[in-house]
């Protein structure tokens, strides 16, 4: 029996959804006492995040106007019949967007923040031009919000000093769908090692491949591939060629989630070195460490963001220093050499997840924090 609706949450999104942003697609499909209506300025991959519920501009001159005048008439004639108890903003800059509507209406206020918009308050980032109109209006952001989700404590203390509002922000961690990632057994030929991110400079794509290339040299058999597209691809392309390693490097490119469900299942390692881009854009808490171990992969990280939350160093995966290729390049080899620690790591790290990371409990979780904001 379902159970019963509590509430409808106004949920608004710049883009629904890019295809990175699947945490934000799943948490939604999660949701057992609240509705979710979604407000946006564009609709991306509908294939891929088939949703009903979406409320956006209906054109492209429409879109250009939202975004710059951040108000869309449509948006306020909706919110103003009052079936919606609360508004919820993915991203401080979708929060730019909620702002009008939160003010006219006194909704109650709650805005996950998940990286880069964090970032974007303390560093370089603030003197670009594209960021100006979320860098002005972040500090009425701040003080309005309800409630301030962040995915790990660094991001909770930066937003408290920056607010003085501690008493308005939470720890939220998101969850994995674990129904989507098989555990599988132990395979026998080459390693294969896994690494899914854009090529961004936070993901550590270079530092990754340094570390690959230096296993390689020391006489390891191992078999690397990258999921995702970005910027810095070519540079890492290139990289792979001037350091012959055309024959063990994969690039995959952009995958479903599906068959980046399935890559998981026939790899035996993930990496995830994440480091502090010179911009201070940096990870909130990666979604492909849960995601990897859900599929009962150990995962190499760094003491980034949340990632020493969902790795437990040396008991689901190793934790090396940001950067640090020498480090990197010694845990994979230890993962390399002792298939039964592979396989002790990758089990223990698939209980991690279903003891604190399993989506449902979190959503759960979720929609008591709406409870107590209303």
């Amino acid at each position: 029996m379902a159970s019963a609706i509590d509430g409808t949450v106004a949920l608004f999104v710049t883009n629904f959804l890019p295809y990175s942003q699947t945490f934000i697609f799943d948490e939604i499909r999660a949701h057992r006492r609240y509705d979710v209506d979604v407000f946006c300025k564009a609709r991306l991959n509908d294939d891929r995040f088939p949703y009903e519920r979406i409320h956006k501009p209906p054109n492209r001159i429409a879109e250009r106007l939202y975004e710059n005048l951040a108000y869309w008439p449509r948006f306020d004639r909706i919110l103003a019949q009052g079936r919606h108890d609360l508004i919820h903003a993915h991203f401080g800059t979708g929060a730019v967007y909620a702002l009008p509507y939160v003010r006219k209406y006194e909704l109650p206020f709650v805005v996950t923040f998940w990286g880069n918009d964090v970032a974007a308050l303390i560093g370089s980032q603030r003197r670009r031009p594209k960021r100006w109109r979320y860098v002005s209006r972040a500090p009425q952001i701040l003080q309005r919000a309800d409630l301030m989700l962040c995915q790990n404590q660094e991001f909770c203390d930066i937003l408290s000093r920056l607010s003085g509002r501690p008493e308005a922000v939470r720890l939220y961690r998101q969850g994995v769908d674990l129904s989507r990632f098989k555990p599988s057994p132990a395979r026998l030929g080459t390693p294969q090692i896994i690494m899914i991110g854009r090529f961004t400079e936070k993901k550590g794509h270079e530092v990754a491949l340094r570390a690959f290339a230096q296993i390689k040299r020391l006489g390891r058999e191992a078999h690397l591939t990258l999921i995702g597209t970005g910027e810095l691809e070519a540079k890492c392309r290139r990289y792979v060629q001037t350091a012959n390693l055309e024959r063990d490097v994969t690039f995959s490119g952009v995958l479903s989630h599906t068959r980046t469900a399935e890559m998981l299942a026939v790899s035996d390692v993930a990496i995830v070195p994440s480091l502090t881009a010179r911009n201070d854009d940096r990870e909130g808490g990666p979604m492909v460490v849960m995601e990897a171990a859900a599929a009962g992969l150990p995962v190499v990280g760094t003491y980034h963001g949340g990632i020493p939350d969902a790795v437990e160093d040396r008991v689901t995966g190793f934790l090396v220093p940001e950067g640090d290729v020498e480090a990197l390049a010694n845990s994979l080899i230890a993962l390399l050499d002792d298939p039964e620690l592979r396989l002790r790591m990758g089990r223990a790290a698939r209980l991690k997840m279903e003891r604190e990371f399993d989506l449902f409990k979190q959503v759960e979780l979720l929609e008591s924090h709406y409870d107590s904001v209303r």
